[in-house]
C-alpha cells in the first residue's frame, strides 16, 4: 500500500487525473514522487503480493495486499491465496486511459449487438466484475539501416511490339520500429491479444510501482525471444507497404525477394518487457469460460460470446415462415427435385460443420496460441524432469505428440464469425435454392437429380469423416456425431431417387426425414460454435520463459 503523506490514508491511482489519489483527503499526488522504501531497495525488483487461485494456478499481483475475492481466469468465486515476492521491474508501463465505466459502457455498446448471446453476459452484477489489469508485453526494437538495391521492370507497347524496360532502384533505408509488441502472458490468448491491439506504444511511461496501486498485474511467463520473428517479419512487412505505397514502386512492378530481412537490413536490436492496461471479464459455464478485454487505453473490446440455442432457435424460425411462404408463392417444384434441393442444403451445412471442426480441432489443441504452446512445452520439460528423478514416464503428453503440436502450429488471423454467422448462411443457401431448384428442374431433370443427390452424399461423407479426423485430435466424443444422421438420411435419400416411387409420400417423407436430420445437425453446429466462442477451464501450474536476465 501507499500512504497519503498528509494523512497517512491508502492512495489508489485515478485515472482521469493521471496521479495518485487519495480517498480521504483529496489529495493528489504524482505516482513518480511517492515510492515505499521497499520499492527503493533493489532497482530491479519491487515487493508485490501474488494473489493465487486454488482451482487453476492462476496468478496475479498487485502493490495493494487487499485480498482479491475471485479469479480472473477460471471464473472460480474463492479467496484466492496470496504471498509476498519480490517481481522484476518491467521497464515502461502504459497507464490506464479509459475508466472502469467507460469500460462497462463501451462493453454494454457490443454485447447489445449480440442478440443470440445469453443473458447473463447483460447482467449488470456481472458487468461489475470488470478487473483491471495490466497485462505484460515484449516490445521490441528492430532497425532497418543500409543502401536499399531493388530490380523493377516496365511493360508497355508500340504497335505490335511488347517493350520491357528494366530498372534498378537504388537508394537507403533508414527505418526504426520502437513499439512492436506482443503479449508476454500465457494465460492471455493470442487471439485475444492480437485483437484488442493497436496500443499507442509512443504514450509508454517509464514504470514505477506505485501505478499499479488499485489495480492487478498478470504475471510475465513468456520467453523474450519468442516473438522476435513475428516483429522482425511485421517490420519488414510495413516497410515494403511504404515502398510501394508511398513510393509507388510499385508501378516498377518490383521482384520478389524471398528474404527481406537481407534486403532491408533487418535487425532486432532488442527487448524490453513493458505493462499495457486491459480491463478483464470472465463469464463461466460448467466447464468452459468466455472472456470478455477492453483496451484500457482505446476502449476497444474483444469479447468472446456464446450463442443462446433457444434464442437463435427462435430468431431462426421466425425468419423461416415468411421464408417458405415467399417460396412457396413464387416457385413451383416436383417431389424429386424438392429432394435434390434439400441434399444440397444439407451438404452445404455438413461444409459448415467439417470447417469449425477443423477450427475447434485448432483452437483446442493451442494451435492458434504461441504464447500456450510455449507454455506447454515449459511444462512438458517440468515434468519430464520430475519423471526422470521418480523413474516414472511423463504422463502430459509424449515428445511426438507435442512435436506433432509445434509442426501443425501456424499463425492464425483472428475469429471472423459472428454469433449470426449461422442465420447468414442460412439466407445465403435459401437464396441458391431459389435458383437451384430452377436450374435442376429445367436443365437436368430426372438424371440430374440423380447426380446431384448421389455427388452431396458423397461428399458429405468426407466431409463427415474429415470432422471425425478433427475430433479426434482433441478427445474422442462420447456423443454421437451431429452429422451422422444428416449423412443417413441423404443415403435414404439416394436410395428413393433410385427406386423412384410412384407415390409422392415416400419423396415427402424423405424430404422431412432430411431436414429434421439437418436441424439437428444446426443445433450440434451451434454447440461447435459455443466451445470456438468459450475455452477450455485453465490449469496454470507452471512457471518460466521470463529470461530478462
Amino acid at each position: 500500500m501507499y500512504e497519503c503523506p498528509n494523512c497517512g490514508g491508502n492512495l489508489r491511482f485515478d485515472i482521469r487525473s493521471q496521479q495518485l489519489a487519495c480517498a480521504y483527503c483529496s489529495g493528489k499526488f504524482n505516482p513518480y514522487e511517492i515510492a515505499r522504501e521497499k520499492d527503493a531497495e533493489e532497482q530491479n525488483e519491487y515487493e508485490v503480493t501474488v494473489f493465487c487461485c486454488p482451482q487453476c494456478g492462476g496468478e496475479i499481483y498487485s502493490t495493494d495486499n487487499t485480498a482479491a475475492g475471485f479469479c480472473s481466469f477460471c471464473g472460480a468465486a474463492t479467496i484466492l491465496n496470496s504471498r509476498l515476492e519480490k517481481e522484476k521491474r518491467p521497464a515502461f508501463i502504459i497507464p490506464f486511459q479509459k475508466t472502469k465505466e467507460d469500460c462497462k459502457a463501451e462493453y454494454i455498446k457490443r454485447v447489445r449487438k449480440a442478440v443470440f448471446a445469453p443473458k447473463e453476459l447483460r447482467n449488470p452484477k456481472y458487468i461489475e466484475s470488470f478487473r483491471g489489469i495490466y497485462m505484460p508485453y515484449w516490445v521490441y526494437h528492430v532497425t532497418q539501416q543500409g543502401p536499399l538495391l531493388l530490380l523493377g521492370k516496365v511493360i508497355h507497347h508500340s504497335g505490335n511490339y511488347k517493350i520491357t524496360d528494366y530498372y534498378n532502384l537504388t537508394g537507403s533505408l533508414d527505418f526504426d520500429y520502437n513499439g512492436l509488441s506482443y503479449d508476454a502472458s500465457v494465460s492471455f490468448a493470442d487471439n485475444i491479444s492480437e485483437r484488442i491491439v493497436p496500443f499507442d506504444a509512443k504514450r509508454m511511461k517509464a514504470f514505477t510501482p506505485s501505478f499499479l496501486s488499485g489495480f492487478y498485474a498478470d504475471m510475465a511467463d513468456v520467453g523474450k525471444s519468442l516473438y522476435t520473428e513475428e516483429a522482425v517479419n511485421a517490420a519488414n512487412t510495413q516497410t515494403k507497404e511504404y515502398l510501394e505505397k508511398e513510393l509507388n514502386l510499385n508501378y516498377y512492378n518490383l521482384g520478389h525477394y524471398e528474404n527481406l530481412s537481407d534486403k532491408y537490413h533487418t535487425q532486432c536490436e532488442g527487448e524490453q518487457l513493458a505493462m499495457f492496461p486491459v480491463w478483464f471479464l470472465c463469464y463461466r459455464n460448467k466447464d468452459r469460460v468466455a472472456y470478455a478485454t477492453v483496451n484500457g487505453q482505446t476502449g476497444k473490446v474483444v469479447a468472446d460470446l456464446p450463442v443462446k440455442i433457444s434464442k437463435y432457435l427462435t430468431a431462426s424460425l421466425l425468419l423461416a415462415i415468411p421464408i417458405f411462404f415467399l417460396l412457396n408463392l413464387i416457385l413451383t417444384v416436383t417431389p424429386s427435385v424438392l429432394l435434390t434441393a434439400v441434399s444440397i442444403l444439407a451438404a452445404l451445412v455438413l461444409v459448415i460443420y467439417e470447417r469449425e471442426s477443423k477450427e475447434i480441432a485448432e483452437k483446442e489443441g493451442y494451435k492458434d496460441d504461441k504464447g500456450a504452446m510455449e507454455g506447454l512445452r515449459q511444462k512438458q520439460a517440468v515434468m519430464e524432469a520430475a519423471s526422470a528423478l521418480e523413474g516414472t514416464e511423463p504422463y502430459i503428453m509424449t515428445k511426438e505428440q507435442l512435436r506433432k503440436k509445434e509442426k501443425s502450429h501456424k499463425p492464425k488471423k483472428s475469429q471472423k464469425k459472428g454469433e449470426g454467422v449461422l442465420s447468414i448462411c442460412i439466407v445465403l443457401i435459401y437464396m441458391g435454392l431459389t435458383f437451384g431448384d430452377t436450374f435442376i428442374e429445367v436443365f437436368l431433370g430426372k438424371a440430374g437429380s440423380m447426380i446431384i443427390v448421389f455427388s452431396a452424399l458423397v461428399f458429405s461423407g468426407i466431409m463427415g469423416y474429415k470432422g471425425i479426423i478433427y475430433g479426434k485430435e482433441i478427445q474422442p466424443r462420447k456423443r454421437y456425431p451431429g452429422f451422422a444422421c444428416t449423412i443417413l438420411m441423404l443415403a435414404v435419400a439416394a436410395a428413393t431417387i433410385v427406386w423412384n416411387p410412384v407415390s409422392d409420400v415416400y419423396y415427402y417423407g424423405t424430404v422431412l426425414g432430411l431436414l429434421i436430420a439437418v436441424v439437428i445437425t444446426l443445433l450440434d453446429l451451434i454447440r461447435n460454435y459455443n466451445i470456438l466462442a468459450t475455452r477450455k477451464l485453465p490449469q496454470f501450474d507452471y512457471r518460466g520463459g521470463d529470461d530478462r536476465g
